[in-house]
């Protein structure tokens, strides 16, 4: 879980202003996850629950942040002003998020938001799938890039060399934990690609300070000591009139979270005896978001796959979760950054395992599982969030969704009732899931309706 948040660190802080100041941002991305696995130790009806900062909210926080230093620079504010505006703005659109969801639980609306249809849902998966790679080759190339037309900038022999550990390392993880299904799997993996770093750095002989000048660490000055880790935030620098200007961004923010925090909730229900209460989970989801941005943290939610990897180990206690917050906790008050240990391309190898499981399920093997018309609403949808951003691209995504269904009305009747027989248990979940819960407007049928036949 550790190393995940501190990937996250990295993406919602990518712009390279950031870049000196990571130790530090990094520890207050580290102390919200902190946060979310308190909240959701204390509050989940799910005693194995797991949650943190997620990857649904990042894109959103990562373009508001950057929004900010572009705001602030064009009013030739300092650095403290900029850092205080963008580390007090994400927390209060962290509470707005989490005021948000809690509204949407208590009026018992997540039906409602999981009326999104499901192709463009997948478009705007697959995308933070390529968010995550790109933000993984900017942070191992130290190379600025907008977008998938600033990727040239790339391809240079210093950043080639650079990024290639990452790459490698991200399609191993990947390869292994697709392969081998054990929990261990993921933490051996981080283990080997850390062993043969300094393996290598030993026959080599060459010093850390050496790869932090070449660039294979991070070079930023070390943090202060964990009680002045939020010495930034200073509410007498923030500028304020940067910050109305996201509230679109963070509306969108609130129905994408809790989008995908309503599938969270559906996966993990699959695995229970129990149905899960939809709309007290997602209320219990929002007062975790309250909480963390509060205290000066991100978004967050249940991190499934930890979840479930609890679940089947047979934990029924809280005191794993408090455990993992404990040891996250560790690392905050420790009198040195990890960073100044672990080199750049173990958190990018984890942000291309993200992209390349991402686009492979949501731009390949989901052609399977979607009729023609479903499939190509999500390229489109991908392809839209590619050139309008976030919130233009999903609202592009609904529009083709809602003009081919109505000019091949036949067609997209066929995609929706047609039965897809899976020989892997992949994609008889993914059936399951559509048939159990009316997710994202595919199915209609009741949790009855299908356990009575199971």
């Amino acid at each position: 879980v550790l190393p995940v948040i501190m990937s996250f660190g990295n993406i919602i802080f990518h712009d390279e202003f950031f870049r000196p100041y990571l130790p530090v941002l990094v520890k207050l991305t580290v102390i919200s996850g902190v946060v979310h696995q308190l909240c959701f130790s204390t509050f989940s009806t799910l005693p194995f629950a797991v949650g943190s900062v997620q990857d649904a909210g990042l894109i959103f926080l990562s373009a508001i942040a950057s929004d900010i230093v572009r705001f602030c620079r064009e009013k030739g504010s300092t650095d403290e002003e900029i850092l205080a505006t963008t580390l007090i703005g994400l927390p209060i659109f962290t509470v707005m998020l989490g005021a948000g969801l809690i509204i949407i639980g208590r009026l018992k609306l997540a039906g409602y938001v999981q009326a999104l249809p499901m192709p463009v849902v997948g478009g705007y998966l697959a995308f933070i799938g390529f968010f995550c790679g790109q933000s993984a080759l900017s942070l191992l190339s130290s190379v600025e890039v907008a977008g998938l037309m600033d990727w040239y900038k790339f391809i240079t022999p210093n950043a080639l060399m650079l990024m290639s550990p990452g790459i490698i390392g991200g399609a191993g993880i990947y390869i292994a934990v697709r392969n081998i299904r054990h929990m261990a799997v993921l933490p051996m993996s981080i283990v080997l690609l850390v062993t043969l770093f300094y393996f290598t750095l030993s026959v080599t002989d060459t010093s850390l300070e050496d790869a932090k000048d070449v660039g294979w660490m991070s070079n930023a000055e070390s943090p202060p000591v964990w009680y002045h880790t939020w010495d930034y935030i200073q509410f007498d620098k923030v500028v304020w009139d940067a910050l109305p200007g996201q509230l679109t961004t963070v509306l969108s923010m609130i129905i994408v979270v809790a989008l995908s925090s309503s599938l969270d909730i559906a996966a993990i229900d699959l695995e229970l005896p129990k149905p899960l209460e939809y709309n007290y989970e997602l209320r219990m989801v929002g007062l975790s978001n309250v909480i963390s941005g509060l205290t000066g943290g991100y978004t967050g939610s249940y991190i499934f796959s930890q979840t479930i990897f609890s679940l089947r180990a047979g934990i029924r206690s809280r005191l794993c979760g408090y455990v993992v917050a404990i040891m996250a906790a560790i690392t905050v008050v420790m009198p040195f950054s990890i960073l100044d240990f672990v080199p750049n391309f173990i958190f990018a190898s984890l942000l291309i395992m993200i992209c390349v499981d991402l686009m492979i399920e949501w731009l390949w093997d989901v052609r399977k599982k979607l009729g023609k018309i479903e499939y190509s609403v999500t390229l489109l949808t991908f392809s839209a969030i590619q050139v309008g951003g976030v919130e233009y691209g999903i609202i592009a995504g609904i529009i083709f969704y809602m003009i081919f269904t109505r000019v091949w009305p036949s067609e997209a009747e066929a995609d929706n009732e047609q039965l897809r027989v899976a020989d892997d248990d992949e994609t008889a979940v993914f059936q399951l899931k559509e048939e159990k819960y009316d997710t994202f407007g595919i199915m209609d049928k009741s949790p009855a309706d299908i356990e009575q036949p199971l």
